[in-house]
């Protein structure tokens, strides 16, 4: 425990890396087409890799007030793509685009949606 409250903003930035490159592989290696929402979240969690690198590289903590709202809107676009496939009738249609089903996402909202979390709890840890 005591390695993980010296060591948030690497693992912050790991995770955020792990989203990024996973989500270019599924979308650029597999062909998998993300919907509007995969790309909203996609929007949010690219700049948090960048900018908890920095954080990490300089020993920036005070970087985190920066990165929470990219963190808040990216785990809101998630929470909101997870219970729209548990239940159906809160999907929006024009959310997902013509081509692109919001449901054939599977289960890369929820793993969305904890990685934003557990960004968003590594960083709000560090003192502001």
């Amino acid at each position: 425990m005591k390695w993980i409250q010296t060591h948030r903003l690497y693992l912050a930035w790991v995770i955020a890396l792990v989203a990024v490159f996973g989500s270019l592989y599924y979308g650029e290696v597999l062909r998998f087409e993300p919907c509007r929402l995969c790309w909203y979240q996609r929007i949010a969690m690219f700049p948090l890799a960048f900018f908890l690198g920095i954080a990490f590289y300089k020993e920036e903590s005070k970087l985190a007030r920066y990165c929470l709202p990219l963190v808040a809107v990216g785990a809101f676009f998630a929470f909101y793509q997870s219970m729209s496939q548990l239940f159906p009738s809160l999907q929006i249609a024009g959310l997902c685009g013509e081509s692109a089903v919001c449901t054939a996402a599977g289960w890369a909202p929820y793993l969305s949606f904890l990685g934003f979390t557990a960004i968003g709890t590594l960083i709000l840890k560090n003192k502001f």
